[in-house]
């Protein structure tokens, strides 16, 4: 019993030791960088963003409702507030409303880099219009922070190019690479304009070193464990897929049920689905925030990030506590449309429902309707894909050009900043140019903005400054 207790002692003062070592010679690997102070914010750049808001360039997903009137006045509003990037940048309209420019650089030899934003916003629901505190499409400036649909999503990266485009070509600027800016016109419902750029550019044998689009942000407030802001640099994007499940069963008159019915099936498989999330798991993306940002953070939590061959259970549990968190460790599946019944005494025969499912990186679409039959174990439920479907993305690699690069414009324009590799829950254009170019950063330089295709949509003043001062860094160092 001695030697016993003697050996478990050892063994935990091995495990203390090993936990330590661990800890203390986890170092940062954060690019020493000096930040340049960002020039004041000038009235000009603040009116041509409030200006852009204004056009209603909405993406409903009901082709009726789409006003092209709308995107025409934008693309003019552009080419007459950007009048040096429209003479001196080759302008092509693709797919109607998409737009295209070419920014030849100074040496042929370097490939290109493409910056991308897409210019249609989602749209506000009219019971909600009473809920904002200013209009929509006003662009409002008030409290230091820019109010409207489409601020953060994403006509700030947009608007932001176009006034770093103009201000550099004024001083005669010219890239060491070939640029090209790539602007869809539908991201909001699939990137129909986004898969016709990135078709022509692959007929025409462009191959980009970096590609940069929306994705991850700055957040000074939802790194818990940080005092210093952190920008999140997505190297990946979770894959999207949309499933209908139908019931048809006989229905009849309400006053004489039968003991099951197609909406109690349907219901049924729906809470046996969300009481059954799907294992989660460390993605590349997730490895390597941890590697990143665990070094900076206070000893507890950097022991944990140290050490997740011992912590792994308590750091997957902290994660899956808050809705991002949890959809940064697994894939997700939540129902999103339920439909049945004509009459409220009528007993439909038939019952479906949506449900959308974000994809991890390593579930592609057809394992995880494999587990969704095994969850639902009910033959009855047919489950049919519907037609938007993209698998995660690959991973760019955090030793890539493009993330160096990124990350140094960054923390060139904002002090004291830290950046990670960050996985992107949500879906954007760049997906479609998996053929253009193997390094693709999903990033937005802003500062944890407001509203997501929500209610009261805004971004601060300070994000607008930090934007124009990011993408005026990352082109002057495009060498």
């Amino acid at each position: 019993m001695k030697k016993l207790l003697l050996s478990l002692l050892l063994l935990i003062i091995v495990l203390i030791a090993v936990l330590l070592v661990n800890t203390l010679t986890f170092k940062s690997d954060q690019q020493e960088v000096t930040a340049i102070p960002a020039p004041a914010l000038q009235a000009q750049s603040i009116q041509h963003f409030q200006e852009a808001l204004t056009y209603k360039t909405i993406s409903y997903g009901r082709p009726e409702l789409f006003d092209s009137s709308q995107f025409i006045a934008f693309r003019k509003f552009l080419e007459r507030t950007y009048p040096l990037t429209h003479a001196k940048l080759q302008q092509e309209i693709i797919a109607d409303y998409s737009l295209l420019y070419t920014w030849p650089g100074k040496n042929e030899a370097l490939k290109p880099v493409v910056l991308m934003a897409h210019m249609d916003v989602v749209p506000v629901e009219e019971a909600t219009l009473a809920m904002w505190t200013y209009d929509a499409f006003a662009g409002t400036v008030k409290d230091d922070f820019i109010w409207g649909r489409g601020t953060t999503d994403d006509k700030i990266n947009l608007i932001s190019i176009f006034e770093t485009c103009e201000k550099l070509l004024s001083e005669n600027f010219q890239p060491e690479r070939s640029v090209y800016l790539a602007f869809g016109h539908d991201e909001e419902i699939g990137g129909k304009g986004a898969v016709a750029i990135a078709r022509l550019l692959k007929e025409r044998k462009i191959a980009a070193e970096m590609i940069l689009d929306e994705g991850g942000i700055i957040t000074k407030q939802k790194m818990p464990g940080l005092s210093k802001p952190v920008a999140l640099l997505g190297t990946a994007e979770k894959g999207y897929l949309s499933l209908e499940l139908t019931v048809e069963k006989p229905g009849g008159h309400s006053s004489m049920p039968d003991k099951e019915t197609a909406i109690d099936i349907l219901t049924r498989a729906l809470v046996a689905l969300r009481n059954k999330p799907f294992d989660p798991s460390f993605s590349e993306p997730m490895q390597g925030m941890m590697k990143s940002v665990g070094p900076e953070m206070s000893f507890m939590q950097k022991m944990a990030f140290a050490n997740p061959w011992l912590f792994k259970n308590m750091i997957m549990d902290t994660y899956a506590e808050s809705p991002t968190g949890d959809a940064m460790i697994r894939t997700t599946l939540v129902p999103t449309i339920i439909n049945a019944g004509i009459k409220d005494n009528v007993v439909p025969t038939v019952a479906k429902a949506t449900v959308n499912l974000r994809l991890l990186p390593g579930d592609n679409s057809e394992k995880i309707i494999a587990q969704i039959k095994d969850i639902i174990q009910d033959d009855r439920i047919v489950i049919t894909k519907l037609s938007t479907i993209a698998e995660a993305s690959a991973v760019t690699p955090v030793k890539s050009f493009g993330y160096a690069k990124v990350s140094q414009a960054i923390k060139k324009s904002y002090p004291q900043m830290i950046t990670s590799p960050f996985l992107l829950m949500g879906a954007t254009d760049s997906r479609h140019f998996g053929e253009i170019s193997s390094n693709i950063i999903k990033f937005s330089p802003m500062i944890d903005p407001i509203g997501f295709h929500g209610i009261d949509e805004r971004v601060s003043l300070e994000s607008y400054q930090t934007a124009l001062w990011f993408y005026e860094q990352l082109l002057r160092d495009l060498n």
